[in-house]
């Protein structure tokens, strides 16, 4: 009995032995896997900062002319605020004008 225990123990080492040469080759397929996917991570992170720093240089100058735009619509705006304005004091002006000669001519006749 004491042989078979001996053999046994021999069969389990083995396969030990294999079991742990499997973990091993096992670990260096992961281990390159992960290589491979940190290449393809760092790839990819590097693509996207090209991409947006293609993307900041490509819209820069339209967002500038944009902001040109929307600066040269206010000036007008407020151009043309200030010449409303100026009609309406002109116009309230002349009828006041208006009124004040009525005024008279109406005061003129009740004399």
């Amino acid at each position: 009995m004491n042989e078979k225990l001996q053999q046994l123990l021999h069969a389990l080492a083995a396969e030990r032995d294999e079991f742990r040469a499997g973990m091993h080759l096992l670990g260096m397929e992961a281990r390159e896997e992960w290589e491979k996917a940190e290449t393809q991570w760092d790839k990819l992170q590097t693509r996207m900062r090209d991409a947006g720093y293609k993307l900041q240089l490509e819209t820069r100058d339209e967002i500038h002319d944009l902001g040109e735009g929307v600066d040269k619509l206010q000036h007008r705006l407020s151009d043309k605020m200030t010449d409303l304005r100026t009609e309406v004091v002109e116009e309230l002006h002349e009828l006041g004008e208006e009124l004040a000669d009525l005024y008279q001519k109406i005061r003129a006749r009740f004399k």
